[in-house]
């Protein structure tokens, strides 16, 4: 009769400790996907406004260069026309 209650006595606990195991498992499974889920978002929205900086910082130079190249083509022509008069 011993080892029938000490077995069965067993067995419900390695049961519970399943039970418990998996629950556990569970939430820790859970709570690490809603954090890496989290972390994507703040990473998207970090690509995000870095892409755009840079974009509005590229926009900057190639205006200043379109700006530049033009002065350098008045001063060329001027250049040209003041050598071609003389």
């Amino acid at each position: 009769m011993m080892e029938i209650i000490s077995t069965k006595s067993i067995k419900e606990n390695t049961l519970k400790l399943n039970d418990f195991a998996l629950k556990t498992t569970e939430k820790i499974v859970s709570k690490s996907i809603d954090s890496v889920e989290n972390l994507q978002k703040i990473t998207s929205k970090t690509i995000k406004h870095g892409l755009k900086f840079s974009a509005k910082q590229q926009d900057n130079l190639f205006n200043n260069l379109e700006k530049e190249k033009g002065m350098i083509w008045r001063n060329l022509n001027k250049t040209l026309d003041f050598f071609s008069k003389n």
